[in-house]
């Protein structure tokens, strides 16, 4: 991970991360997502899982922080938690802003439509929180 290793704390001797990456892998099982990744504010990749041919990490990257800066503007007057975008395909992009890990992070996720991902990214959140 390198310059991210601060944010990777031990919990019962299993990294952060992995326990990110389990619960990650669980949601794909379930058809909720096709890929999904955790950055920081600054743009660090803290944790992801699948694979998507038309929208990669780069794109979901660039996606997030670009949106990132109006999510901070609106914030005092507009609370805004996630962005959902609707992309080729019938793929829809999934920017969730959330405060965790004493950073604001995004979840970018794509979906595929089959089943719903809000509940299960909700959950994802969730457990994220409790690793503070």
């Amino acid at each position: 991970m390198g310059e991210n290793d601060t944010n990777v704390s031990q919990i019962s001797g299993i990294p952060i991360q992995q326990k990110i990456e389990t619960a990650m892998k669980t949601f794909h099982e379930e058809e909720r997502w096709e890929s999904i990744f955790l950055f920081s504010s600054e743009g660090f990749l803290m944790a992801s899982h699948g694979t998507s041919p038309v929208y990669g990490e780069e794109n979901l990257l660039e996606f997030a922080h670009s949106l990132i800066d109006m999510v901070r503007l609106l914030e005092d007057d507009l609370p805004i938690k996630e962005i959902t975008l609707r992309g080729k395909e019938g793929k829809t992009l999934i920017f969730r802003y959330f405060n965790a890990l004493e950073d604001k992070l995004v979840l970018a996720a794509v979906a595929s439509g089959k089943k719903g991902f809000r509940r299960a990214m909700g959950r994802l959140v969730k457990l994220i929180r409790t690793l503070d």
